[in-house]
């Protein structure tokens, strides 16, 4: 399951929103800090909207140039054996 983003270090590329084959992540405008005072930036950048539709495919993760994005596999407790 897609755990986090590391959003200071994205550069707005989008590739993980295109990739994903269970739409999860969504690019969206998101104020970022500017160097000139009172001026608004935004920028575009991707956020986990779905993280319980995650099927663990690690598309974002592989071609995310920034290697940015961490997914973890799923593991779920199996009945133990008699």
């Amino acid at each position: 399951m897609i755990e986090t983003i590391d959003l200071p270090r994205c550069t707005g590329c989008g590739i993980c929103d295109i990739v994903c084959p269970a739409d999860v992540i969504h690019m969206t405008e998101t104020p970022v800090e500017s160097e000139v005072p009172g001026l608004t930036v935004t920028k575009l950048l991707p956020v986990i909207k779905f993280r319980e539709h995650c099927i663990t495919c690690f598309n974002c993760e592989i071609f995310c140039p920034e290697k940015i994005v961490d997914v973890h596999p799923v593991v779920k407790s199996h009945p133990r054996a008699w």
